[in-house]
């Protein structure tokens, strides 16, 4: 996986038995809009209580879960006459744990992109990804898009959430890395005419309350705003910078609309994606190389299950799956 993220020339759709086929739908115009092959998986977990089951029904095992594939296959299989009734894509059913099957399958198909529609939790009233999502979002290695069933096919509004403190990182050459791979995968997505992408930095000043403590006296007003437009200046600067390289190498579609918000990313990122209407956030999930994705980052996944809208999560370059490890 190279460090920027180019257009797909694969993309993969999870599929499941509904109606509402909202993950095939955004994939079938992903995949045209970029000339990109199409692949669609569906998934069969057999239940745990498999032996109960089979007991109570007098069926062989393997009986039942053959059943259930050829049901997957007629069901998906319908949908997708409807929606690609020219264009039948290559479909396959999984069978196993849904997160195990589709991260091997995605690694060992070499898709670009992974799009699935989220499974909500049941019984809350607001969106939190489910225990599949969850997994996924830790653990495929490549770009995950996680719609709503309600999602706009084709995005118009994309929120595009960078770090640009590199000389706080661990890892700075890793999170400029990231950054780019996260704008790259906002503009691969954003296709509508008249797409916007903007580019949201969250910045703080943490050292604000120190210079109050030891200005002192009237000058302490006029210290701290100074370092405040200090560190607003810098990472201004930083955006400018940023937003220009892109630009010159994207061309003037989408337009990508720099913004600065001041406060803790979880916060921010949240009422941008409101306050801008998003139809998807692109953020990266780490920033760290050599991470095995057994977490994905406490910020990231506070943010990303306070969200009210789909997410499309990035990793960088060099992240191994802990699934895929020998």
């Amino acid at each position: 996986m190279s460090a920027r993220i180019d257009r797909p020339s694969k993309v993969l759709a999870v599929a499941d038995t509904g109606r509402a086929q909202t993950a095939l739908v955004t994939a079938r115009a992903l995949a045209e809009a970029h000339d990109a092959e199409l692949e669609v998986v569906a998934c069969v977990e057999p239940p745990h209580d498999l032996a109960i089951l089979s007991r109570l029904s007098g069926e062989d095992p393997q009986r039942l879960i053959d059943a259930a594939v050829a049901h997957t296959r007629r069901e998906v299989g319908a949908r997708l006459a409807e929606i690609l009734p020219d264009r039948p894509p290559r479909f396959e059913v999984l069978v196993g744990k849904a997160f195990f099957e589709l991260v091997g399958h995605a690694a060992a198909s070499g898709c670009d992109v992974l799009v699935k529609t989220a499974e909500r939790l049941a019984g809350l009233n607001r969106f939190l990804f489910a225990s599949t999502d969850q997994h996924l979002l830790r653990k495929c290695p490549c770009p995950v898009w996680l719609l709503t069933p309600e999602a706009a096919t084709v995005p118009r509004h994309v929120l595009a959430a960078v770090d640009l403190d590199l000389w706080d990182a661990d890892e700075p050459e890793t999170l400029a890395d990231l950054n780019r791979r996260v704008l790259d995968a906002a503009c691969m997505i954003a296709r509508a005419p008249e797409a916007e992408v903007t580019v949201l930095h969250a910045w703080e000043a943490m050292g604000e309350g120190m210079v109050w403590a030891f200005a002192g006296g009237r000058d302490a007003r006029m210290s701290a705003d100074r370092y405040v437009n200090e560190i607003l200046d810098a990472r201004h600067d930083a955006m400018d910078r940023f937003v220009a390289q892109v630009r010159k190498e994207v061309g003037p579609s989408p337009r990508i609309v720099p913004c600065l918000a001041r406060g803790t990313p979880e916060t921010v990122i949240h009422a941008q994606s409101r306050r801008t209407a998003a139809d998807v956030v692109v953020m990266g999930t780490v920033a760290r190389t050599g991470l095995s994705g057994v977490f994905i980052g406490n910020t990231a996944e506070n943010i990303i299950n306070r969200l009210d809208c789909p997410v499309l999560a990035v990793k960088p370059e060099g992240f191994v799956s802990p699934l895929l490890q020998d």
